[in-house]
């Protein structure tokens, strides 16, 4: 025997279709004039048509979510792109060389943490030497991420340094 299952709390998203609402829209669709699983289901059983569109309002609701999903994932790339473009953007206008500074004590830490554990000189076997040596390298990919970012990032930040027009100096 097939079922239509209804799940709640609904999941709300911006195709104007959400949670129980579902339901209404299905019943719109197939052409019945309740909402209530069991008028649903009667109608799918007893209409090939409805079963059809049935399905093909599946597909199109299948359809909405994945643009749902590109979108939600476009937009975390481009706020993620944004954040590296505007801390570029502030290191290069206040010229402070703290971060350089920082930058350099953190690889420098990881290259001498890293060799010292290499020569045995440090415990392999250590719990804190491990959180260590994988907060230092997480610190390392982090400032080279800032400084290069990643490949997308990268190519991204190439387009832009080629197509932009070097500001004049006032002295």
């Amino acid at each position: 025997m097939k079922s239509i299952q209804f799940f709640d709390p609904a999941l709300c998203c911006n195709t104007g279709i959400c949670g129980v609402d579902i339901g209404s829209a299905l019943a719109a669709a197939i052409g019945s004039d309740s909402s209530k699983p069991e008028d649903i289901m009667a109608a799918l059983t007893s209409s090939a048509d409805a079963m059809e569109k049935a399905k093909e309002f599946q597909v199109t609701h299948t359809e909405t979510m994945l643009q749902l999903h590109q979108n939600f994932t476009l937009q975390t790339y481009q706020a993620e792109v944004t954040d590296r473009s505007s801390a570029r953007t502030m290191q290069v206008g206040t010229k402070s060389y703290t971060l350089p500074a920082l930058s350099w004590i953190v690889v420098l830490g990881f290259i001498l943490v890293t060799a010292l554990k290499m020569t045995g000189q440090i415990p392999t076997g250590d719990q804190t030497t491990g959180d260590l040596v994988t907060t230092l390298r997480d610190a390392v990919i982090l400032v080279l991420s800032f400084y290069f970012g990643s490949s997308a990032g990268s190519q991204q930040k190439d387009v832009l340094l080629a197509n932009s027009v070097p500001a004049k100096s006032d002295n």
